[in-house]
């Protein structure tokens, strides 16, 4: 994408659309937006990365690096300044030929085990980590560490700001990845496997229902014509959180802190402007930025067409 994915901010400059980034930096507009405290600890940042991955095969086995071992190893991941969690949630459109997410590693699995697999062929690595279906309306967490393969559900995912990773595969969609692909940073897979994936986590007993998510009711939000969930709840991790918003006729949102507003199904109206969900196309849909006075002030969403107006809205890493 020409933009690389940023969101930008309409009505906001003569000259035309301005990056969200830009906005929130700003040392006029940025704490009203993130309010002081925020602004001032992450340097006028919103610190989560939130996209619709709507892949056409699975993104082939692969593990992202924690925060500590980032900043220890800026020679290994130049211009990157944390590790990566992750959390999914399943949209409700159709999954691909492969939704099937893996974590983990079956008990008794060793490096050696590993390696082997991935000279025998990416689906001998496979082998190695349960899977189960991804269910719409459900999700995973997924920690630093941790290895995985996501499927081809369409999938809201939610996951701090960085591009660190290792694949363990040799092949995706039918090409073969050269050495700097697979392993970026590190001289060998054996030195990455040794460095970034935590062995014991991934072979946690019932890893995978451990870190299944299921929607939880928010009753302090929740309100006669509404119900609210938390898709990604704030006691999994301090990096974000986020939830589901279905709106039957109408509400008022408040938050104590600023997040993201996803429209994602149905039509209706935020403080009085008209909001789309674009039919579920991934692109179409409307998004907004709450800003931290808005948040705790309040908004309005009404809920005008003929179906259930459905939002997500997502919050950063803790203050």
């Amino acid at each position: 994408m020409p933009s690389g994915g940023l969101s930008k901010c309409p009505e906001v400059s003569e000259s035309g659309r301005v990056s969200l980034r830009r906005i929130l930096a700003d040392r006029q507009v940025g704490p009203r937006l993130l309010g002081p405290q925020r602004y001032e600890q992450h340097g006028g940042e919103f610190r989560v990365l939130i996209k619709v991955l709507d892949a056409r095969n699975p993104i082939p086995v692969h593990v992202h690096a924690n925060d500590i071992f980032v900043a220890e190893n800026p020679a290994i991941y130049p211009d990157q300044c944390f590790g990566k969690e992750e959390a999914y949630h399943f949209l409700d459109l159709p999954k691909g030929h492969c939704p099937y997410t893996h974590l983990g590693f079956y008990e008794g699995v060793m490096p050696e085990h590993l390696f082997r697999a991935m000279q025998q062929g990416d689906d001998q690595v496979l082998e190695l980590c349960p899977g189960t279906l991804q269910s719409i309306g459900e999700g995973f967490y997924v920690d630093a560490g941790l290895i995985h393969r996501p499927g081809t559900a369409v999938t809201l995912e939610i996951q701090q700001p960085s591009d660190v990773y290792t694949f363990f595969a040799s092949q995706f969609d039918g090409m073969t990845m050269d050495a700097a692909t697979i392993r970026p940073g590190f001289n060998s897979i054996e030195e990455a496997a040794a460095s970034v994936i935590d062995w014991e986590a991934n072979q946690s007993p019932d890893l995978l229902n451990a870190s299944h998510l299921h929607p939880v009711i928010e009753p302090a939000y929740s309100q006669a014509g509404a119900r609210v969930e938390w898709i990604y709840p704030p006691d999994l991790t301090d990096k974000f959180s986020g939830m589901r918003l279905t709106i039957d006729t109408r509400m008022t949102f408040k938050a104590m802190e600023p997040g993201v507003l996803f429209v994602w199904r149905g039509q209706g109206r935020l403080d009085g402007r008209p909001v789309d969900g674009g039919g579920g196309i991934p692109g179409e849909a409307d998004e907004f930025f709450i800003g931290f006075e808005a948040a705790r002030r309040g908004i309005e969403l009404e809920n005008t067409g003929d179906e259930l107006l459905v939002a997500f809205v997502l919050f950063a890493a803790v203050a």
